[in-house]
């Protein structure tokens, strides 16, 4: 494909623009390109579909290339039965010279192929071949030819060209009940409703191209009064998206547009993670959408990480589209505002920013439901995001500064959600006559296995039994911190600032968080009790979240993980997700305890001495399940699975076992009186040498099996 290059000024290799050509021209020469070329290889940019294509996208490459829809269309099966990778090494090459692939399949091929080459490394983790040259090389050729610096699986592949009507006559609306995925790769609800609820957020977001024309004409032509009513109408564009858009990605079971964080987690989100590190991929952060909203209420800053990957993957974007953003940009609308004299002006710019980057805005609800997947799918196993954050509470952090960029004047750092050092805990309030002061080993008990589960948040201890089915973030997000202290997750969320969440929430107390006050540390002194007491807390707490989050881990053998199966179909992707369950539990928490936990857990207390245990008949166990898993029939898959449940019943009791001696010797500190405490150290060796003969016998049992 050769270089476009906009009207005048615009260079789409270099990404220069001058600033000459208003966004109403040089959207009116991207419509006359297209239509020319009958292709949106530049970018799809119009009045009526925004950044969205304006026919639907091909559904089909030229039959000579036919044999790449066929593997595109059997994705949800291949998946299922883990033959995906298989297939691919198998692949004829195909031509994709602009001779053998005319420049109208473009889009197609890059979706199809750009899935395929993800898919190819996503199916099977455990695997790590080079990818296949009969997809890879014309990949990076079809990359090429669109103009792309580097090969990458781009919004465009992935959301914006990767959609059809539900209807084969190609009519209705663009929204989610009325589309399907061209090419899915699992092809389930998560799937279908995480990818489609970003393109009808795009969609909804087309008249903010035509307002951004308008606003833009009135500033050249000092028109305040015509530049207010376009920045209400995005105003109400974007709180339409906010009201009706975001929220069909919904965590809360039987809605009509669930996406289940586990399933998302294991079978969605690590396929769009780049293949290589710091590489470019679809994440939220590249919807042209958040770029033309930022050009238009001026955006101070792109320090913050997310920042810093926005302005990468603007300059990745395809020419049309970096050309209309850079054309807003330029006229910098902020700066006319600021000129003074315009109240009204000045007012519709500020509930723009509301509408949009304030607390209760878009992207204020965008970080809510961001957090609530993200935390999920960190305790259930997943590395890493498509921007490449390793924890959760840094992308909450890093969405907030990014957020908080577009309200400074100087693009500084911004304020984080959560401080740099955690203060101390502030000292329980007394509790009302009718409440019970409820100490931590009594808080732990009431666990995601409990009859009734709590959570406590500053000292305050909740029963959220009932609430945990009317969560407006699903109750995976919360079930993970049942029996444990909430505040710090609170905080890093936002739930402390929102008055509606603390009245809502003063409903269910039930009573105070206390240790006795021997117990108590502080800055400049702590006994030895109260530091092993905090010790031991500390863990056990952890241990709690652990065996929560276990449990939602376990719940993707009954769930339907791929379109081609029924829900608690047994195949061997599911079983291999399974089977990553107990790995990881090998791996972390079984290792955890066998060292580090028992480890600290017995400085200064006299018990037995801390045995070494070998490991290697674990993974060589696990090794033996993934490679069975290969090559299993039916009915070796059946094995298979009771071997499974076997093995993490194992894991279940040893987690339970641990976590009840921990709490039991909570128990014993938190109830020995100041005058008789001497017996302690004797008692809590005696539970630490049931600490060793619980994991004694867990790796006997695995030995055994």
């Amino acid at each position: 494909m050769e270089k476009f290059t906009m009207p005048g000024q615009f260079d789409g290799t270099q990404g220069v623009f001058s600033g000459e050509h208003s966004p109403g021209e040089v959207l009116r020469s991207a419509e006359i390109l297209n239509r020319e070329r009958g292709n949106e290889n530049f970018g799809p940019l119009s009045l009526t579909h925004g950044f969205t294509p304006g026919p639907g996208p091909l559904a089909a490459l030229p039959s000579s290339h036919a044999a790449w829809d066929e593997l595109a269309r059997d994705l949800p099966e291949l998946y299922a039965s883990l033959e995906l990778r298989r297939r691919l090494e198998r692949a004829e090459p195909f031509d994709v010279s602009e001779s053998a692939l005319p420049d109208r399949y473009l889009q197609r091929a890059a979706t199809v192929l750009g899935i395929l080459v993800h898919a190819y490394h996503r199916v099977s983790p455990r695997h790590d071949t080079p990818t296949p040259d009969a997809i890879l090389v014309p990949w990076h050729e079809v990359c090429a030819r669109l103009g792309r610096e580097t090969p990458f699986l781009s919004y465009l592949d992935l959301i914006v060209c990767n959609w059809r009507f539900r209807d084969p006559a190609g009519t209705g609306p663009r929204t989610v009940e009325n589309l399907r995925l061209l090419v899915p790769t699992v092809g389930t609800d998560e799937e279908q409703f995480f990818y489609l609820t970003q393109l009808e957020m795009l969609h909804r977001g087309s008249p903010l191209v035509g307002s951004s024309i308008r606003a833009c004409a009135a500033v050249e032509f000092d028109d305040a009064p015509s530049l207010a009513t376009e920045m209400t109408a995005m105003a109400d564009c974007v709180a339409d998206i906010t009201r009706y858009g975001l929220p069909k990605i919904d965590p809360r079971a039987a809605r009509a547009f669930h996406v289940d964080p586990v399933v998302w987690a294991k079978t969605v989100a690590p396929l769009a993670v780049p293949l290589v590190e710091h590489g470019l991929g679809p994440s939220g952060t590249a919807s042209p959408m958040f770029h033309l909203l930022d050009s238009v209420i001026g955006r101070a800053g792109y320090r913050s990480f997310i920042g810093n990957e926005a302005s990468r993957l603007r300059e990745n974007f395809p020419v049309a589209w970096r050309s209309f953003i850079h054309s807003v940009d330029f006229r910098s609308l902020p700066d006319y505002v600021a000129t003074g004299g315009h109240p009204e002006l000045e007012a519709a710019l500020a509930g723009l920013k509301k509408a949009y980057s304030g607390e209760g805005g878009l992207l204020a609800r965008h970080r809510l439901k961001v957090s609530g997947y993200l935390n999920t799918s960190y305790r259930v196993g997943r590395d890493v995001t498509i921007s490449g954050f390793p924890a959760a509470v840094r992308v909450g952090n890093e969405l907030a500064a990014s957020r908080a960029e577009r309200h400074s004047d100087a693009g500084t750092e911004e304020e984080s959600p959560l401080p740099a050092t955690q203060p101390a805990p502030a000292p329980a309030p007394a509790p009302a006559p009718e409440q019970q002061i409820i100490f931590p080993s009594e808080l732990l008990r009431h666990d995601h296995r409990a009859s009734r589960q709590w959570i406590c948040f500053e000292n305050q201890v909740y029963d959220v039994t009932e609430f945990l089915r009317r969560h407006p973030g699903g109750a995976t997000p919360l079930v993970n911190y049942l029996g444990t202290d909430v505040t710090e997750i609170f905080e890093h969320i936002g739930h402390d600032r929102d008055d509606g969440v603390t009245a809502f929430m003063r409903r269910m107390r039930i009573g105070v968080a206390r240790r006795p006050a021997f117990l108590l540390t502080e800055e400049t002194h702590s006994t030895p009790l109260a530091s092993a007491y905090e010790t031991w807390l500390g863990w056990a707490a952890e241990l709690t979240q652990r065996s929560n989050a276990l449990a939602a881990d376990l719940s993707i053998r009954d769930a339907r993980t791929s379109a081609a199966t029924e829900r608690g179909e047994l195949t061997r992707y599911t079983l291999q997700f399974a089977v990553e369950v107990h790995e990881r539990f090998v791996a972390r928490t079984r290792l955890d305890i066998a060292t580090t936990i028992t480890e600290e857990l017995r400085r200064g207390i006299e018990s037995s001495a801390l045995p070494l245990y070998r490991a290697d008949h674990l993974s060589s166990a696990v090794t033996r399940l993934y490679d069975a898993l290969e090559s299993a029939d039916e009915l070796q898959l059946k094995i298979l699975e009771e071997e499974w449940r076997e093995v993490t019943e194992r894991d279940l009791t040893f987690l339970r076992s641990v976590k009840s001696i921990l709490v039991h010797g909570l128990h014993d500190m938190e109830t020995r009186g100041a005058n008789t405490r001497d017996d302690l150290p004797q008692l809590l060796g005696h539970r630490i040498d049931a600490l060793h003969e619980a994991t004694a016998s867990y790796h006997r049992a695995h030995k055994d099996a």
